[in-house]
């Protein structure tokens, strides 16, 4: 289905916040399976550390080489939970970024991030070449035409 949308960029400040996450590199193309099971691996994780998520999951991709990302991804919590081995104990991104509301399939995001990207060239701001997404409902119980995330670029400082 194709159509046509504009996206609503707006120039924002994040406010970091205590997270628990898993970072890894992996290629582009695992990435659901690696969210599939990372999310239920956190939330079962802050569980029995006696929290409870504060907010929705997020990717904070701190780089892309090739079909390599580095992403790191959790959830908010109320407050910082201790890590181990394999979860951190981090913060959401905080400072200045460019945002907007995407609804539709995961897999097809790229135009949110090309209206973000004309918006800092529009305003000469700089991107710091990181990027988040905060999945703002449910997968599981919400067609894929309509999954709505926030997108970020976050600019330097």
């Amino acid at each position: 289905m194709e159509f046509e949308c504009s996206f609503q960029c707006e120039i924002k400040y994040l406010v970091s916040a205590p997270a628990v996450t898993l970072r890894s590199t992996s290629p582009m193309s695992d990435i659901i399976k690696l969210f599939d099971k990372g999310y239920a691996d956190i939330a079962a994780y802050i569980s029995s550390a006696g929290s409870a998520p504060a907010g929705p999951p997020f990717a904070w991709y701190h780089a892309m080489e090739g079909d390599k990302v580095d992403v790191e991804f959790g959830y908010p919590v109320t407050a910082a939970v201790r890590g181990n081995e394999r979860f951190r104990s981090s913060r959401t991104p905080g400072g200045r970024a460019v945002s907007c509301l995407y609804i539709g399939p995961y897999e097809e995001v790229e135009p949110a991030y090309d209206a973000l990207m004309k918006c800092i060239a529009d305003n000469a701001l700089s991107a710091s070449g990181e990027a988040l997404e905060v999945y703002l409902n449910d997968p599981a119980d919400t067609g894929p035409e309509f999954l709505k995330t926030e997108v970020s670029l976050l600019l330097e400082a």
